[in-house]
């Protein structure tokens, strides 16, 4: 009787790292890629929203290009290797951003704006505040991931 052993690839830890940071990259590449786009594409409808924002009213044409530039640059950002690291850190200081605000107007305003896309929009605003901490801790995984990858015999650059 013959058994069979388990194929189990095995996979290197600096490749597990890789693997990691590209995964960590790619999702949240999407997630801003977007959101960007979205926001572009129905651009008089986020203004508006954001123009009824009691906190945003005064800076909402600005915000309205530069939110979704911001957001577009941050998705270039992670999709270069040599900029990861920084698209990373752009994402957490972003969505630290984006949590201070809707605390804020969680807290002193009774009727919030919603300025999201596609799923997001069903979310209530608790829920956008665990998505948000999520992307925070997608975004500390992959330069975690990345510094990790770098340092175990990569011959691609630190970032």
């Amino acid at each position: 009787m013959a058994f069979h052993k388990t194929y189990r690839p095995y996979i290197p830890a600096g490749r597990r790292w890789y693997i990691v940071a590209e995964v960590a990259a790619g999702l949240l590449i999407c997630l801003f890629l977007f959101t960007g786009l979205d926001k572009l594409y129905n651009y008089h409808q986020f203004k508006d929203a954001l123009g009824k924002s009691p906190l945003l009213v005064d800076i909402a044409n600005v915000l309205a290009w530069s939110l979704p530039v911001t957001e577009i640059m941050i998705a270039v950002a992670l999709f270069i290797p040599v900029t990861r690291k920084v698209g990373f850190k752009a994402t957490i200081i972003v969505m630290l951003v984006f949590i201070v605000y809707l605390s804020y107007m969680m807290a002193f305003a009774p009727k919030l704006p919603c300025m999201c896309a596609g799923l997001l929009e069903s979310l209530s605003w608790k829920s956008h505040i665990v998505f948000n901490f999520l992307m925070i801790v997608l975004a500390i995984l992959g330069i975690v991931a990345s510094g990790k990858r770098s340092s175990a015999g990569s011959r691609a650059p630190p970032a």
